[in-house]
């Protein structure tokens, strides 16, 4: 059950009902294929048939964005301000996601959630900014408890506003330098793992560097011993990362798909995923990013296999981006593909049925 005093929202996703499974596997047998030929793109189709059924035509890149005071120890090359720059390229249609996102048709929306920067009002960045950034958990809490509330709620709000305007796909995505180390401090607490099992080299760090990063986030592990969801986020969480937390559980509360991405919008599945273990029934993984530790997180959500391995590790939502023109031709499959009844072509699944081969 959720923990209580954090999320006003409905924490409960949609069960997802066994026996549909049989249903929607069946139709897939009546497709003018041999049975199973699709493999992973048949298992695919199913799956998002249970979350959503009938081809997905909408989907929505969110995009949140925070600054991290953890910064201050040294884990990354990047300087703070690239975060503000970035998100102003991609207000503006720069950058690699945004890119991704008009070739695939996707709508994007960049959120500033706690960017330790003031933004014109003119510019196409939504504004839910919690702080300038977080705190150096180092040595204090990333953030309180009402501002961990106010970044979940921050995700929600952007969440129901994307699906009241028709999405039925949810892309995360996150800018934020230093947060690939906010994510391993996360997946380093909830999976009990060394950080050294879960922690990777960011934005180009040498090896010496690396294992500096892994000895602060070593020692921040000391200081907060707080392994509740929930207690966890906000002793290590950024302010997107908590935004993304309150999206997924919105987004799976009201039965749309979850694609997600790499270790930082994982890491926050894994949260949503330890406040609400139904969550899981909502979420594609889309890639297997290169970064260290991704690979556990993925194994902690129990999905089936990613997507997509081409070692990417941009992070902003790019693998799961990646990966939408998969899940949109999946969800054409039950609805779109011809049966053999309607092709006129003689039933292979019935045939090999009566051999019991299948």
């Amino acid at each position: 059950m959720p923990e209580e005093g954090f999320y006003n929202g409905p924490m409960q996703s949609r069960p997802i009902e066994a026996q549909k499974r049989a249903v929607f596997e069946a139709r897939l047998l009546e497709k003018a294929i041999v049975p199973n030929s699709l493999g992973r793109l048949g298992e695919l189709a199913v799956r998002l048939a249970l979350i959503k059924e009938g081809p997905l035509t909408a989907p929505v890149h969110l995009l949140f964005a925070s600054d991290h005071g953890i910064t201050e120890e040294g884990v990354t090359h990047s300087p703070r301000e690239i975060t503000a720059q970035q998100c102003r390229s991609f207000a503006q249609g720069g950058g690699a996601c945004s890119l991704f996102c008009r070739l695939g048709g996707i709508e994007q929306r960049v959120i500033d959630v706690g960017v330790d920067y003031l933004f014109d009002e003119g510019e196409a960045i939504i504004d839910y900014k919690v702080r300038r950034g977080t705190r150096n958990f180092l040595y204090e809490r990333a953030m309180t408890e009402a501002e961990c509330r106010s970044a979940m709620e921050a995700g929600r709000r952007c969440t129901r506003d994307a699906i009241s305007d028709g999405c039925d796909v949810i892309i995360f995505g996150e800018m934020g330098v230093g947060n690939t180390t906010s994510a391993s401090a996360i997946a380093s607490a909830l999976l009990d793992r060394d950080p050294s099992q879960v922690t990777g080299k960011g934005s180009g760090l040498s090896d010496a560097e690396l294992e500096g990063k892994v000895a602060v986030i070593r020692r921040s592990l000391t200081v907060h011993r707080e392994r509740s969801p929930l207690g966890v986020l906000e002793a290590f969480g950024g302010f997107e990362i908590a935004a993304i937390v309150g999206g997924i559980l919105e987004a799976a509360a009201n039965g749309v798909v979850i694609i997600i991405d790499g270790v930082p919008v994982s890491a926050a599945a894994l949260i949503a995923q330890r406040i609400d273990r139904a969550v899981t029934d909502s979420l594609i993984c889309a890639h297997r990013s290169a970064m260290t530790g991704h690979d556990l997180i993925l194994e902690a959500l129990g999905c089936p296999p990613p997507l997509l391995d081409l070692s990417m590790q941009l992070g902003e939502g790019t693998g799961a981006l990646a990966a939408w023109p998969l899940v949109r031709l999946a969800s054409h499959l039950l609805t779109d593909l011809t049966s053999f009844e309607e092709a006129g072509v003689t039933d292979s699944t019935r045939i090999l049925q009566a051999r019991g081969l299948l």
